[in-house]
């Protein structure tokens, strides 16, 4: 049924390109065309459901064939593989959307703001029918979920390998199991915990007057890591940890 009700976009695109196909257009026409209207027209669906595999190849399909066709009732060969075609012009493509991890992208957006617009009408609604006791991290899709509660977890499980945390009071980030310890990777300490630091917080690493960092504490329970834990600068009005 989802996919019979996503098929109106394959049509449409198809459609608009079938109106272009039989004008000249230049490499460079076609390029702009393909990347500005034909594979936006589906954005819409793609950042509010996940679209089925065998839907997202019917969009694939109308446009490697437009791309490819000088003519609506000529079928020409593709010369060059629609995978090597998405890559950056960087890396030798020309930079097409693949259309499955571009819809992924899209859901994991919409999980982001959740996330970190928990008053929004949306993050309300769905916390209060799908989590309402614990944290989008931790929510599962019950039988009888709708399909954009599936979509959102989808990009959810995309986000959760490569959530970080921007250290301000250190009162959210785990010292062994989030992380932590940088802005541009991802990055925790590897070392296994001792009993009593299992559960540490990174402001237990913090001095007990200010949030600074006790180099006693970070010494004897992360000596390898001690100059790359002093080099962050927690924040100096208390601000909560963010998450990155």
């Amino acid at each position: 049924m989802k996919r019979d009700i996503c098929t109106g976009i394959v049509d449409q695109i198809r459609q608009k390109a079938k109106g272009w196909s039989t004008r000249h257009l230049s490499p460079a026409g076609k390029m702009t065309l393909l990347k500005a209207v034909l594979s936006a027209m589906p954005n819409h669906s793609m950042s509010c459901y996940k679209l089925p595999k065998s839907l997202c190849k019917r969009i694939q399909s109308a446009l490697i064939r437009f791309w490819w066709d000088s003519k609506p009732d000529e079928r020409k060969i593709s010369w060059v593989a629609w995978s090597t075609m998405t890559k950056s012009k960087r890396d030798g493509g020309l930079g097409f959307r693949d259309i499955q991890c571009f819809n992924d992208a899209l859901l994991a957006k919409l999980s982001w703001r959740i996330m970190n617009s928990p008053e929004c009408l949306l993050a309300r609604i769905m916390k209060g029918k799908y989590f309402p006791y614990q944290d989008l991290l931790q929510a599962t899709a019950p039988n009888s979920c709708s399909h954009g509660w599936r979509g959102i977890l989808i990009g959810r499980n995309l986000l959760r390998d490569h959530l970080g945390w921007a250290i301000g009071d250190g009162e959210s980030a785990s010292v062994w199991k989030d992380l932590w310890l940088s802005t541009s990777a991802c990055e925790c300490p590897i070392a296994p915990p001792t009993k009593d630091s299992e559960f540490i917080k990174v402001a237990g690493l913090f001095l007990s007057s200010e949030r600074e960092w006790d180099a006693g504490k970070v010494q004897a329970l992360l000596p390898h890591l001690k100059d790359n834990i002093l080099s962050i600068k927690p924040s100096k009005k208390g601000g909560p940890d963010k998450r990155i």
